[in-house]
């Protein structure tokens, strides 16, 4: 993670240095270092890429608002400064505004995408990352843009008519769109990348039980509207459990039951083979669920992206993979032959 509420895990002039980094809001760590300078040094010296993460649209947590007196000054405030206390945030109607665990910005403000673009291009040209990844980038929830800026641009109240939906996606793809007009130009063979919700749109024909969320609909994501653009590189979709899932019984026997995983073998394979026949000739990387207590679901999981013919697939999380001591069985399993990073191929 290098942005995760708007805050830095590197030396920024754009935002503060993160907490975790140190130990306070805009600290500086001490003794001093550069994790992110660190982090290429050595994955480029063991063959590794890296790409930044940078989680778009959360501000801050929905704890107390982060201290003011830092510099540089948090994106919080640069907000209220803009368009006054809490009007460049996604809200409920009533004027929540903490959603899904963070306070985040509204896609519809211009202000906010000037400020994500210069830490695309700052990043970009200071460390050579080998891509910048995007996360969170979707609105919060189906009913959260009832903010002032997104009336003020909709020049209507929220949902207020049936193309209200239409327009909030096209301010996340604008979003997408100028990171890969405006960012990916700056270095050869940067990949642009986002991790997206696991069901783009349902098939009823899937026959997916209860009412499980679409990014579409429920987030207006449409991440293939992304692939069709030809503005991203590729796309994750996030079919997993939340980390330190294991989904066993008292015995530590795995169970498959959609009471406890949704993500069964079956529904991952469909959700894979969907996004992979709309790719557009860009690469599909689906995501797998570490926290299984056998590593035989896992090792399902690769071999089927495989043979779906997925450009890889994304292990969440390590967190997971240590937990339970996967790396042996990964190393001598379906890693035990030297993987090669595909190229991205369509760059001019």
């Amino acid at each position: 993670m290098l942005r995760g509420t708007a805050d830095a895990f590197y030396p920024s002039t754009l935002e503060p240095w993160s907490k975790r980094v140190g130990g306070a809001l805009g600290q500086a760590p001490d003794p001093y270092w550069d994790p992110l300078a660190y982090m290429v040094e050595k994955a480029h010296a063991a063959g590794l890429q890296v790409h930044a993460y940078i989680n778009v649209y959360p501000v801050w947590n929905c704890n107390t608002p982060p201290p003011e007196n830092v510099t540089p000054r948090p994106l919080y405030y640069q907000l209220n400064d803009q368009y006054g206390p809490s009007g460049g945030l996604q809200q409920l109607s009533d004027g929540t505004e903490c959603l899904g665990g963070y306070r985040r910005a509204t896609p519809a403000s211009t202000f906010v995408d000037d400020h994500l673009i210069a830490i695309g291009q700052d990043l970009v040209t200071r460390y050579d990352i080998d891509g910048i990844h995007l996360d969170h980038i979707r609105y919060a929830g189906s009913a959260t843009s009832c903010d002032p800026v997104s009336a003020d641009r909709y020049d209507a109240a929220c949902f207020s008519d049936a193309g209200y939906g239409d327009w909030q996606r096209a301010q996340v793809n604008g979003t997408v769109r100028r990171f890969y007009e405006e960012v990916v130009p700056l270095k050869p063979g940067l990949w642009l990348s986002a991790a997206v919700w696991p069901i783009h749109q349902l098939d009823p024909a899937w026959g997916f039980s209860g009412h499980p969320q679409q990014g579409y609909f429920n987030y207006y994501q449409d991440s293939k509207a992304w692939l069709a653009g030809g503005y991203i590189d590729s796309i994750s979709p996030m079919i997993y459990p939340g980390s330190g899932y294991n989904g066993c019984d008292a015995d530590g026997n795995y169970i498959e039951d959609e009471t406890t995983d949704y993500w069964l073998r079956s529904r991952w394979q469909t959700l894979v083979t969907d996004f992979q026949a709309d790719s557009n000739g860009r690469y599909i990387i689906p995501g797998i669920g570490t926290g299984y207590c056998n590593f035989a679901e896992i090792a399902a999981r690769i071999e089927m992206a495989r043979q779906i013919g997925t450009a890889g697939h994304a292990l969440f999380s390590y967190r997971d993979l240590l937990a339970f001591a996967y790396f042996d069985d990964l190393k001598n399993g379906p890693y035990a032959e030297t993987a090669v990073p595909p190229t991205i191929t369509w760059h001019p």
